[in-house]
């Protein structure tokens, strides 16, 4: 399914991971969510996933981030 870029909301994967990408806004986006002040941001890879069991739903580590 296709959106307008006015349509995106942050839910979208799409525009997670542009907001997610940009250290700036990441940076920003992550303080206001957690309440707490983030000092850096490290970006280890892209997107990895880790599967834990075959009917287990997967988790995405995108960026560590040091409070």
């Amino acid at each position: 399914m296709e959106k307008a870029f006015e349509e995106l909301q942050i839910k979208d994967d799409f525009m997670f991971g542009a907001v997610m990408r940009e250290p700036g806004f990441c940076k920003q986006f992550l303080e206001r969510v957690l309440g707490v002040k983030i000092s850096r941001i490290n970006y280890p890879d892209y997107q990895k996933t880790i599967d834990l069991k075959a009917d287990a739903k997967g988790i995405r580590l995108d960026i560590y981030v040091v409070v």
